[in-house]
């Protein structure tokens, strides 16, 4: 097996990027206000980053039996080519793509960057890269494991390829706090019991699974918080993957006998919309991506869709890449 299916397993075992356990307690918030331009959202990040928003298009990867490369979906909603490369963790920001290209065991890994438009493709680092990557202004954070080390850290570098550095950051849910300045988690109580899966921060809220029974579940039930995990608010049971989006809504999944419900629900109300429900013959949906006006759904072992955030135009991604 190949070191790009390794990695891609092991995402997938993961069921969204990062899969933490960790002790139920108090989330301990510190507030802080900084202006930043973000290659990618907190949902995005913790959903593989297949789509990016750059001024109202969409760019992403997509893979078909025909066709493999990056894409574009312009504000009249055509599709567009605009590369042949393929990836993971893409980010944009400005007229720039930044994206980790995984190569086979024994060659060395990539940072990728490329403009929007196709042209000027660049390698900033080769080596060991791990399963993040995020920019932020003209700042790239990534997990890499230098030659001269065994474990992954978290280092940073300039968007030229320079001034390349380890920082203190941690892995997991700390990264994305470099998308959520006006939150900083600083420490993690324990009171027994288990908090698992994806953490996602907006805003004022922290957003998280928890099992609702003991055993091989393929499903949680989704809670959010404002700090004590003890006085989390429920909001969705037989969740198994969702993203908290620009436009103030959180989109999730719940899983069915025989097919999975896309919904959404209005961050400050409260109110949930079910946008539309999908055969999957027991698959779960694993990955969800939001970015201006569309959605990726991602079902495990199955066919991958995009939808529009209103619940319109469902599409099988293999039909919209062969247009």
């Amino acid at each position: 097996m190949n070191k790009r299916n390794n990695k891609a397993r092991i995402k997938k075992i993961l069921s969204v990027v990062i899969l933490l356990v960790i002790c139920v307690g108090g989330f301990h918030i510190i507030k802080l206000y900084l202006p930043h331009n973000y290659g990618t959202t907190t949902g995005n990040f913790m959903n593989r980053q297949w789509f990016v928003d750059l001024s109202g298009e969409v760019y992403f990867f997509g893979k078909s039996d025909d066709e493999e490369g990056i894409f574009k979906i312009d504000r009249e909603g055509k599709i567009h080519k605009i590369s042949e490369q393929t990836g993971a963790n893409l980010n944009g920001v400005g007229d720039y793509l930044y994206f980790c290209k995984w190569n086979e065991i024994g060659e060395k890994d990539q940072i990728v960057k490329i403009k929007k438009d196709g042209s000027e493709s660049q390698i900033l680092l080769e080596g060991e890269i791990g399963l993040e990557l995020i920019v932020v202004d003209n700042t790239i954070y990534f997990s890499y494991t230098p030659e001269n080390e065994k474990f992954e850290s978290i280092y940073r570098m300039n968007t030229e390829g320079k001034f390349l550095k380890k920082t203190e950051l941690s892995q997991g849910v700390f990264l994305q706090l470099l998308l959520n300045p006006q939150m900083h988690i600083t420490e993690f109580g324990g009171t027994g019991g288990y908090v698992s899966g994806s953490i996602q921060i907006k805003d004022k809220y922290i957003y998280y699974y928890i099992k609702p029974e003991l055993g091989d579940s393929k499903y949680y039930d989704l809670y959010r918080t404002k700090g004590e995990v003890e006085e989390g608010e429920f909001l969705a049971d037989r969740v198994t993957a969702f993203n908290v989006a620009e436009d103030n809504h959180l989109y999730y999944a719940q899983l069915n006998e025989d097919s999975v419900t896309i919904s959404k629900m209005n961050m400050e109300t409260k109110e949930h919309e079910q946008l539309v429900e999908i055969i999957t013959d027991g698959e779960q949906v694993l990955i969800l991506n939001v970015a201006a006006n569309k959605m990726y759904i991602g079902v495990e072992r199955k066919e991958s869709y995009l939808i529009n955030t209103d619940g319109t135009g469902l599409t099988k991604f293999s039909d919209l890449l062969n247009q």
